[in-house]
């Protein structure tokens, strides 16, 4: 029963969190969603890299300390013995974290892959022009959750908003001043949700953690 219940508990996000709570809520528009689902790619590929460079350490002292517990005595096979359990049992957590862990490394590539259909090529100019359009979004709904919060606007959306070029301030200054239209843009904004068939994208076959 133990081993059964271990087995539903699940290390890491799940495919819900992976989906909405980091991807939609920290990118706002497609590109935004595309830059945060390679950040969390990023990460997830730099983790596997150190789990499996771990694991394969543990592999070795694992069978370090059969040798010694099938070759000496006293002492030092007894303690062998405590080192050879112990590190046996941190194998199957090894196990565990390499397994969640390419799950969601397979999730933010999906994400990524499908994202980037969409987007196409990355020019110096196009790059430019998305990450102003992502920001001028961010701004917009950071002023929106101040209204809504604080009935009023916070320090840190000035703070933004006055680290901006002066044609992209005007343009904020512009869409938030008047608070009914802001609102009611915030509750009707377009927000891109991937559709499900995002999640046929495999990984290719010859993918490798160490490029040769």
């Amino acid at each position: 029963m133990l081993k059964e219940l271990l087995g539903d508990h699940q290390t890491g996000m799940s495919e819900f969190q992976d989906d909405y709570f980091v991807t939609t809520r920290a990118g706002g528009t497609m590109y935004g969603q595309y830059k945060q689902a390679l950040r969390e790619l990023y990460k997830r590929f730099r983790g596997l890299r150190e789990l499996t460079c771990d694991n394969e350490k543990l592999q070795v002292e694992i069978e370090e300390q059969k040798y010694i517990l099938e070759n000496e005595t006293d002492f030092k096979k007894r303690y062998a013995e405590i080192e050879y359990k112990r590190k046996t049992m941190r194998m199957e957590e090894s196990n565990r974290a390499i397994k969640d862990t390419e799950r969601e490394f397979k999730r933010f590539y999906q994400q990524a892959v499908f994202l980037k259909e969409q987007i196409g090529d990355l020019t110096d100019e196009k790059r430019k022009q998305l990450d102003k359009d992502m920001w001028l979004f961010k701004i917009k709904e950071m002023a929106c959750v101040d209204w809504i919060s604080k009935g009023r606007l916070g320090n840190s959306t000035f703070e933004f908003m006055n680290s901006c070029p002066q044609d992209m301030k005007k343009e904020i200054l512009d869409s938030i001043q008047d608070q009914k239209t802001l609102l009611e843009w915030y509750e009707t904004k377009e927000e891109y949700l991937m559709p499900e068939k995002y999640k046929q994208i495999e990984i290719p076959k010859d993918f490798k953690l160490l490029e040769e």
